[in-house]
């Protein structure tokens, strides 16, 4: 009886020792994204033809 209530004390500090430091990475994931969410690459303005683009390529 003695040993079956050490395996489960052991396997519930395992699992509380686990989700803790599960949780420690995440915070330190979403502390990562949240400092580099910012950060975006330079995009270029996006040109439409207008309407001399298209007499000038018809030409």
């Amino acid at each position: 009886m003695l040993k079956r209530l050490a395996l489960v004390g052991a396997a519930v500090a395992g699992v509380v020792f686990l989700r803790k430091k599960a949780k420690q990475q995440q915070a330190e994931q979403d502390l990562w994204t949240q400092a580099t969410d910012d950060v975006h690459a330079p995009v270029a303005p996006a040109t439409a033809p207008t309407a001399t683009d298209e007499a000038d390529t018809s030409a």
